[in-house]
C-alpha cells in the first residue's frame, strides 16, 4: 500500500520509508494511496489530517518511541524507534491511543514479567529517549532537605496542551514546590540546554530563594539517582522516575498518568476526561511493556532490519561505549 505525507515529513524524515514498507512516501494529493501519515501535533500534521478526511482515508499517527537514539532529533540523529498509531497520539489526552488501550489490556504475568525484564535492563543500563549525556554525579548543593525534581519542557511543545498543561501549570508546580519546603531542582529539557529551545521555568526561577537551575550536561539515569521525587507536567522524566521506583506528581496528563500510578495533580476537567478511559489499574510492569515492548517499532538504524526492544537497548549502549559517553 502507497502512503501520502505532507512535504515536511518528506523532506524532513526520509528514513520514514524503512519503517512504514513502502518505496517512497507519497504527496497528499497522490491519487490511489490507501492512507496519510502525519508527524507531531503542529500545522503540517493538522493539514494532513484535513485532508485526510477531505478524501476520506485514513491517517497513521507517527511519533519517536521512547527510546529514542543515542543524539537528539533537532541533531537529526536516527531513531532506532518510532511509534505508529492508527486512533491518535498518546501525548493527546482528550481521545484514546493504541497505547492506551495496550496499557489497560490483559493483565497476565508474562507480561508483568516482560515489564520487569525491560525496566531491568533500562535501569541498570541508565537508559532513557535521549542517550547523549555522561553518566556522573550532577552538581547539586548539598542538602538534608528532600530534594525535589522540577522537570521543564520545551515551551511551544504540543505534548504540553494535549496533556492538558499550560503555562499555568508550570506556575503551579513552581509555587506548589517552592511552598513544601524541599530543595527544588528545575531541570531543563535537552534542547535547551543545546541551545535549540527555550523551556517554560527558566526565566521564572531565576533569582527565586530555595530553586536551583540545573543545565548540568549529565544523563536522566545520573539526575534521578540524586533526588527524592520528581513532578512533572507531560514530560517522559516521569516515566523514567516510575521506572526508578520514585514518587511522580503530574501537573499534566501524559499517557503514563490516570492509571493509579501517578500523584496527579491535573485539571478536574482532564480527570473527568481520562476517568471514563483509564479504568484499569496496571502494575507499572505492564506499562512499560506496554509502552517498550508492546507499541513502538524498532529497527537497526545501519541496517534497518526490524528489531526488539532488548536488541535496540544494546544497540544504543554499544553506541554509547563507542562515542566513550560510558
Amino acid at each position: 500500500m502507497s502512503l501520502g505525507a505532507t512535504f515536511y515529513v518528506r523532506q524532513s524524515q526520509p528514513w520514514l520509508k524503512y519503517y512504514l514498507g513502502v518505496e517512497k512516501l507519497q504527496t497528499t494529493m497522490s491519487p490511489g494511496i490507501g492512507g496519510i501519515v502525519r508527524w507531531g501535533g503542529r500545522i503540517p500534521a493538522k493539514t494532513a489530517s484535513l485532508i485526510a478526511r477531505i478524501r476520506r482515508l485514513p491517517v497513521w499517527y507517527l511519533e519517536d518511541g521512547f527510546l529514542r537514539s543515542v543524539g537528539l532529533g533537532k541533531s537529526m540523529t536516527l531513531p532506532i524507534s518510532i511509534q505508529i498509531d492508527d486512533l491518535g497520539m498518546p501525548i493527546d489526552a482528550s481521545r484514546p491511543s493504541r497505547l492506551e488501550q495496550l496499557i489497560a489490556g490483559p493483565q497476565d504475568d508474562a507480561t508483568r514479567a516482560l515489564g520487569d525484564s525491560i525496566r531491568e535492563v533500562i535501569v541498570r543500563r541508565k537508559l532513557s529517549k535521549y542517550n547523549n549525556l555522561p553518566h556522573r554525579a550532577p552538581e547539586f548543593e548539598r542538602t538534608t532537605r528532600r530534594r525535589l525534581l522540577l522537570v521543564d519542557q520545551v515551551f511551544g511543545d504540543v505534548s504540553v496542551p494535549l496533556a492538558r498543561g499550560s503555562g499555568a501549570s508550570f506556575e503551579r508546580m513552581l509555587e506548589d514546590a517552592v511552598a513544601s519546603g524541599a530543595q527544588c531542582i528545575v531541570r531543563t529539557h535537552p534542547d535547551v540546554m543545546a541551545g535549540f529551545r527555550k523551556g517554560y521555568l527558566a526565566e521564572q526561577v531565576a533569582g527565586k530563594a530555595g530553586v536551583i537551575l540545573s543545565a548540568d550536561p549529565v544523563s536522566v539515569s545520573s539526575v534521578l539517582d540524586a533526588v527524592d521525587e520528581v513532578w512533572t507536567v507531560s514530560s517522559q522524566f516521569g516515566l523514567d522516575a516510575m521506572m526508578r521506583g520514585l514518587p511522580v506528581r503530574c501537573y499534566g496528563a501524559p499517557f503514563y498518568a490516570g492509571w493509579g500510578l501517578t500523584d496527579d495533580h491535573f485539571s478536574d476537567e482532564a480527570k473527568g476526561v481520562l476517568g471514563r478511559r483509564r479504568t484499569s489499574r496496571p502494575t507499572i510492569e505492564q506499562l512499560v511493556a506496554a509502552a517498550f515492548a508492546f507499541y513502538p517499532v524498532y529497527r537497526d538504524t545501519q541496517s534497518w532490519e526490524e528489531i526488539d526492544v532488548f536488541r535496540a537497548m544494546d544497540l544504543l549502549v554499544a553506541e554509547r561505549r563507542q562515542l566513550q559517553l560510558d
